[in-house]
């Protein structure tokens, strides 16, 4: 999550913004979920780029008694629909007082960041596969950095001030203490990611299941904890995914915009998608599939239940800012 979209201050020459992409930003949550779990990476909040420069009232549904995802008690898409509104009110700002470049960056509909990041950051189908569909199609390579999107730089001055002002008229629109409630939500929600980093140690055993299923069969795999998915695969792999490196802006004047890049699919070897078809097939057989799920919902309800306090005290607030947004937004 990027924290520093709080910051109502531009810099004072470049302010860089991201252009909504809905496909882009979904490749990129799902890339930064394999490679945080699975490849053993350190944490990288990987939102955004800013601009620098539950009913009201109602009580948590205990966890042990709902079949739903223990994390929907945080309403992460509440949080997206208010980060949404913001957005299109201080973009639109932007554009209507010197900056008309803005016009092409306000977003047409809420994001799902925080959704990713909190609800679905780490599924069984990102470290198990979700089908024979989703194995033949991802295979068994680690995905790449997601292509950069389009991103606008103003070098100016002056646009410190209009800035400054524009995103403090947006945050009001919101209604008073609506900054400072998402600063306190979002902390919450790194309380709550905190949980996963355990549950990976319920993972590596499971994936020895898998692998040595997959040994027995006869399958060209080796052992290698710490790889992705737990294997180094014996068979070829399809060409990595590359983007070019993003060097930043490179005028010092005026508005510059730097286009997204064309997006790249990865494309597995057939012999490598009939291997992860069998990986898939084996976290069937072993039970692991089941296991995992298992461990990660009693992850997420200790989570929930050690953070109820908060969230009872902050989703009724969350609840007013997002409706707020929905009538500011139309949407």
């Amino acid at each position: 999550m990027n924290r520093n979209r709080f910051s109502s201050r531009p810099a004072a020459t470049a302010a860089p913004a991201t252009a909504p992409s809905a496909t882009a930003d979904d490749t990129g949550t799902q890339a930064r979920r394999r490679r945080r779990y699975l490849a053993g990476l350190a944490v990288v909040a990987l939102g955004a780029p800013v601009l620098a420069g539950c009913s009201a009232g109602a009580a948590l549904t205990p966890v042990a008694d709902s079949s739903a995802d223990p994390f929907e008690a945080y309403l992460a898409e509440e949080l997206d629909q208010a980060f949404f509104a913001q957005d299109v009110l201080r973009f639109q700002c932007y554009a209507d007082n010197g900056y008309p470049e803005y016009n092409g960056f306000i977003p047409t509909e809420p994001g799902t960041e925080h959704r990713s990041e909190i609800l679905d950051q780490l599924t069984v189908a990102d470290v198990f596969f979700d089908s024979v569909q989703d194995a033949t199609e991802r295979g068994l390579r680690s995905e790449p950095m997601p292509p950069a999107p389009a991103k606008i730089y103003v070098h100016d001055a002056s646009f410190d001030a209009v800035a400054t002002a524009c995103n403090t008229k947006a945050w009001a629109a919101l209604g008073e203490g609506a900054e400072d409630t998402l600063i306190e939500y979002n902390r919450l929600a790194s309380k709550l990611s905190g949980i996963f980093d355990p549950t990976m140690d319920a993972l590596a055993p499971l994936q020895e299941k898998v692998i040595q299923c997959l040994v027995d069969a006869g399958e060209p795999v080796t052992p290698a904890p710490g790889q992705l998915f737990g294997i180094t695969p014996g068979v070829d792999l399809g060409t990595p995914v590359e983007y070019p490196e993003r060097s930043g802006p490179k005028k010092s004047s005026g508005v510059e915009i730097i286009p997204a890049d064309t997006e790249v699919a990865y494309v597995p070897t057939p012999a490598e998608a009939a291997l992860a078809v069998k990986y898939y097939n084996c976290s069937l057989e072993t039970g692991a599939r089941d296991e995992f799920a298992a461990s990660i919902r009693e992850a997420k309800k200790a989570a929930i239940a050690e953070h109820a306090a908060e969230l009872e005290k902050l989703n009724p607030r969350m609840t007013e800012i997002a409706a707020t947004a929905r009538e500011l937004t139309g949407r």
